[in-house]
């Protein structure tokens, strides 16, 4: 097997990385020419194998089994469609496109061509999620009644990516209900296995905006007199954790190979080093979403930006008995109503050192060994994975007709 890469960014880098533990990596395709001199020096690549445009890289054919793609959003569909053609399977970062109709043509020409495309939605495979589907196909919590999940984003995480960073506008990325919570809106059409009949959503983007900006702040943070008072300042959050010697994300997405002259200088002139009440940015900064799926069962869904730490917590309720956690703690409280309850430390299934606790390598491994022809799980497919996108997309519908119900 042999896989070949565009899009050599903070996830392309994680899959490349996870996929070159055990196969070769064959090509590798960028704009930035310093990602693929890193990319050439880790996999021990020649030139000729290097690629700083899509037309030249796909203009080469078919060089490998699968292609990860795991460039900007809005380039999904056109590299999606080139590699399909080509004959590449696809390991396709989600989310799938920016646009059902786009998301649709990529699943329809896949089905036609008879190609494979996994979908990057990791949280299939991470140990806590996996606890909770395990759980529930016992048998023992009844029916779902309704599901409750909170994607607590943290402020920092979301100044980093929603609005200094590559996914703040909804014109040149996604929503930010499909940008981050397609990978929730997954996990509960995973768990609850059922068609979803209808979708209602709202969101605002409040805090994130040039009104809210502090009296003498100026558009950049190293120019700014009231930095000491502000959290979001870009020299404390990313200077000061690399004079730490701390270079992985976000921190790396500043820059390849960081190094504080680097960071410094991507400060002073990139869009990581602008002030968060002054950017283009239009994602909302919270969000909530009311789903109906088939026989009446109930899910919702909050995204916030407005907490200390990044994590999701969950709650179902079963019919017989309720499972509820969070991430952080990384514990399951599971009760059988009248009977029994359990505490399940999710700690002890996690891969350290690996994220999503082990999820990203397990969906490596698991790809591997569908072209090793050995059992594998097959659960990120596009066939799985395109009605979480289809919620998402009608949440957004919804969210901009003001809550309006939107069936599926």
């Amino acid at each position: 097997m042999k896989v070949a890469v565009i899009g050599y960014g903070s996830r392309g880098t994680i899959y490349a990385d996870l996929f070159a533990e055990t196969v070769e990596i064959a090509a590798v395709c960028d704009t930035r020419s310093e990602c693929l001199a890193f990319a050439a020096k880790k996999y021990n690549l020649k030139n000729n194998q290097l690629y700083t445009s899509a037309n030249a890289f796909f203009a080469k054919g078919r060089l490998a089994d699968l292609c990860i793609i795991a460039t900007p959003d809005k380039c999904h569909k056109e590299h999606a469609l080139a590699a399909l053609n080509l004959g590449y399977d696809l390991q396709l970062e989600k989310p799938i496109a920016t646009s059902l109709v786009d998301c649709i043509e990529i699943y329809e020409l896949a089905k036609k061509l008879g190609r494979k495309v996994f979908i990057c939605h990791v949280l299939r495979y991470a140990p806590f999620f996996q606890q909770i589907k395990s759980e529930l196909l016992t048998g023992a919590y009844g029916r779902i009644s309704t599901i409750n999940m909170t994607e607590n984003v943290a402020y920092w995480h979301y100044a980093h990516s929603y609005v200094r960073g590559n996914w703040r506008n909804s014109n040149t990325s996604s929503p930010m209900i499909i940008a981050k919570c397609c990978h929730d809106l997954d996990i509960l059409v995973w768990l609850i296995g059922r068609s979803c009949d209808g979708v209602s959503s709202m969101g605002f983007l409040n805090y994130f905006t040039k009104e809210n900006a502090p009296e003498g702040s100026a558009d950049r943070c190293v120019d700014c007199i009231v930095k000491n008072d502000c959290p979001y300042d870009a020299e404390k959050f990313y200077l000061d954790r690399m004079k730490q010697g701390i270079t992985d994300w976000p921190t790396n997405v500043l820059a390849t190979e960081p190094t504080v002259e680097k960071i410094d200088n991507a400060i002073k002139t990139g869009p990581y080093g602008r002030c968060v009440y002054k950017c283009d940015n239009n994602v909302v900064d919270h969000q909530v979403v009311n789903m109906n799926f088939n026989g009446g069962i109930t899910a919702h869904l909050t995204m916030t930006a407005f907490s200390r730490w990044q994590f999701r917590n969950i709650h179902v309720h079963g019919e017989k008995g309720d499972i509820y956690g969070n991430t952080m703690d990384n514990v399951l409280t599971c009760n059988i109503y009248g009977k029994s309850e359990k505490k399940i430390d999710i700690s002890q299934f996690d891969e350290k050192g690996f994220s999503h606790g082990g999820g990203d390598r397990r969906m490596i491994i698991d790809i591997i060994n569908h072209y090793n022809g050995q059992l594998s799980e097959g659960i990120t497919s596009i066939e799985n994975s395109m009605l979480s996108h289809k919620i998402g997309f009608a949440a957004e519908q919804s969210r901009l007709s003001k809550g309006k119900l939107i069936e599926l």
